[in-house]
């Protein structure tokens, strides 16, 4: 079985989705759709926005909440075990990316079920090593990283890029890129808040999954107007280079 399975995903997959730009947006935008759920439902935690949860780590440390810093600690180890999964299959495969989005899809469908039987908090811990996973397929657009969870880094370089075009040491594009990623995410907290608000976390986590698909489409459209016996499909895998700066 795996031996049938694997060369039939190296021969779908490859790193670079036809619509980078796209491709990253989305991924931003499920990872504010997921912190807007986590937020409401895991004590104002989120699942991928590590800063805010350690900073509620060491506030309920000095406050000697045990249970808070535990739940923090749970969601931020949930994520680093999601980040060194995503490494190890990328690492592993010549063409990575579409076994990534794969597994966070089954992953997602799991913790959908999760939510829907009542453990709740088990389901978004799931989550959290999703996006841990996530960050691992970060895009390379105009020159930028996108793509990631976390949208400090975005603001900061959007506001960085506007200073270099003022100087005209940079085009605008990288202002572009980088103010589009905090739109995404702000498009996806705004969706998670009204889904989950409405249609519960179940059904929220679900939706989420749509996303995952479309992100496959993406990256499955590219594969096939590929010719693998010509090799263009091996190049770029220099998009999911991994970076320790966050």
């Amino acid at each position: 079985m795996r031996s049938t399975f694997l060369p039939l995903l190296k021969r779908l997959s490859r790193e670079n989705p036809s619509k980078p730009m796209l491709f990253a947006s989305i991924a931003t935008a499920i990872a504010g759709f997921l912190d807007a759920i986590g937020y409401q439902q895991l004590n104002h935690l989120y699942v991928s926005f590590m800063s805010g949860n350690s900073t509620h780590l060491g506030m309920s440390f000095a406050q000697a909440k045990w249970s808070d810093v535990l739940q923090a600690f749970y969601v931020i180890s949930a994520f680093v075990a999601g980040s060194a999964i995503g490494t190890l299959i990328s690492d592993a495969l010549e063409r990575p990316l579409l076994a990534l989005i794969l597994s966070e899809i089954a992953l997602c469908c799991v913790s959908a079920f999760l939510a829907a039987i009542g453990f709740g908090t088990p389901a978004l811990l799931l989550i959290g090593l999703t996006m841990g996973m996530q960050n691992v397929m970060h895009q390379n657009v105009s020159g930028t990283d996108v793509g990631k969870g976390f949208i400090t880094g975005a603001l900061f370089g959007f506001g960085q890029a506007i200073g270099h075009a003022f100087k005209k040491s940079a085009s605008w594009s990288h202002a572009r890129v980088h103010g589009c990623s905090w739109i995404s995410f702000i498009t996806g907290v705004i969706g998670g808040t009204i889904f989950v608000s409405s249609v519960g976390v179940a059904a929220s986590l679900g939706f989420a999954c749509v996303g995952l698909l479309a992100m496959t489409a993406l990256v499955v459209d590219t594969a096939v107007s590929c010719d693998p016996a010509g090799g263009q499909c091996s190049a770029g895998r220099q998009s999911l280079e991994r970076s320790s700066k966050y």
